[in-house]
């Protein structure tokens, strides 16, 4: 048999298992437009590929391997360390390992390191109580270092401590070991059933796509009322850089472990300078939430109350690794993107807030247009949802776009570009 006849039957035996596999994820996700348009376009593909190769076109055989291999969800196998970051909450630093390790697949995979910066020996008992299951690592508190606070940040003194233990941490994990990945944590998040699968099925994308430099498990929209929860497996891409809960890859660390900042760590990946134009990836329903031991911090439990408890996280189990997640490219996401707001009716604020307000059809997808910050902001009031920047950067915002869903309806905020820069 020749060896062309022999690649073209196990193709065509291949072609009907995908088959069968593609119709099944397509009745798994049917609420996911993303996921599903995906599958659909890849099926066809692969249908074309099969009638070339039935009609004797053997020369794109290459090409439709490649078309099968990209369509293979894709699992990152190295193991993926969990730094959690903790100070002076014993019970929260217990809470949250308990639910680490009741939802890891395995120690291998995911190694644990508890990173300490205060000098609470509660917080050390409860660690130590883990035995072997955890790696513990305690640095010279912040407070002893003598660090130099400016007078002017007499009051922020903490986030000097709090950035100066990011880097600590985060040297410990890269130099004193192999890893080429790290998962960040705090001790006052809750974890999703599906935190692990999340992340592990979204590594790849930090290797393939040199334009992202994060995988978030936050959304800052995430409130009941501003999510879809029927679209639980969808994701996207976003200039903003959300944290809590999030993974870089080592060359990310490389590159910003020279010049970490002394302060405000978080904004600070987030200025143009350490951003370059790169995105983050997050969720349509958070992967992580806030616990009640999160109103206990260096905030005081200032946003605690009023957002951070209010952000809704997921209670489902994705396996996140059956799901093609290519849809998150570059390209792919932009043009998915451009397709929406071109198919989105464009409203006025006043009608979607109206008490009258309800979708016509089923999906329906609106667009309100902005025309500077100050209308963004009263926008964003009215909706409910986050009106604060970043570095230019309103919070979930992927090219100046924000979308939410509201009232049973998928709704985007579209910058006017003859009238908003791209950021300010």
């Amino acid at each position: 048999m020749q060896d062309s006849t022999l690649i073209t039957i196990i193709f065509i035996f291949f072609y009907f298992s995908w088959n069968f596999y593609l119709h099944s994820r397509l009745v798994y996700v049917n609420s996911n437009d993303f996921e599903s348009e995906e599958i659909l376009n890849n099926f066809e593909e692969a249908e074309k590929r099969l009638n070339a190769i039935l009609h004797g076109d053997h020369e794109r055989l290459n090409d439709m391997w490649e078309i099968v291999r990209e369509s293979i969800p894709k699992r990152w196998t190295e193991p993926i360390p969990v730094l959690v970051f903790a100070c002076n909450r014993p019970a929260a630093i217990r809470d949250h390992l308990e639910k680490l390790i009741r939802l890891r697949p395995s120690k291998e995979s995911f190694p644990i390191t508890v990173s300490q910066d205060c000098d609470s020996s509660k917080v050390a008992d409860e660690v130590k109580k883990f035995g072997d299951q955890v790696e513990y690592i305690k640095h010279t508190p912040g407070i002893n270092a003598n660090i130099k606070v400016p007078p002017r940040f007499k009051k922020k003194k903490s986030y000097f401590y709090i950035s100066r233990h990011y880097k600590l941490a985060l040297t410990h994990m890269f130099s004193k070991n192999p890893y080429s990945t790290v998962l960040i944590t705090e001790d006052d998040l809750d974890i999703a059933p599906d935190f692990f699968s999340y992340f592990s099925s979204t590594r790849h994308l930090l290797e393939k796509d040199p334009n992202l430099y994060c995988v978030s498990a936050w959304n800052d929209n995430g409130k009941l009322e501003h999510i879809d929860w029927n679209a639980n497996a969808t994701l996207y891409r976003s200039d903003f850089f959300g944290g809590l809960g999030w993974m870089m890859a080592r060359r990310q660390w490389e590159e910003f472990e020279p010049t970490w900042p002394a302060v405000f760590w978080d904004d600070w990946m987030r200025d143009p300078a350490q951003r370059k134009g790169r995105q983050c990836i997050r969720p349509e329903i958070s992967r992580t939430g806030m616990m009640i031991h999160g109103k206990k911090g260096v905030s005081n439990g200032q946003f605690y109350a009023d957002h951070l408890s209010k952000i809704k996280m997921s209670n489902f189990s994705i396996n996140f690794e059956e799901l093609n997640l290519n849809y998150l490219l570059p390209n792919n996401f932009k043009n998915k993107m451009d397709k929406d707001l071109a198919d989105a009716v464009l409203v006025e604020l006043e009608n979607i807030t109206s008490s009258s307000w309800k979708p016509e059809v089923k999906n329906l997808k609106v667009k309100i247009v902005y025309t500077g910050k100050a209308h963004f902001v009263n926008i964003t009031k009215e909706l409910g949802i986050m009106n604060e920047f970043r570095s230019g950067i309103p919070r979930t915002a992927y090219n100046g776009i924000v979308t939410c869903f509201f009232k049973k309806t998928r709704l985007f905020l579209v910058p006017d570009r003859s009238k908003v820069p791209i950021y300010d």
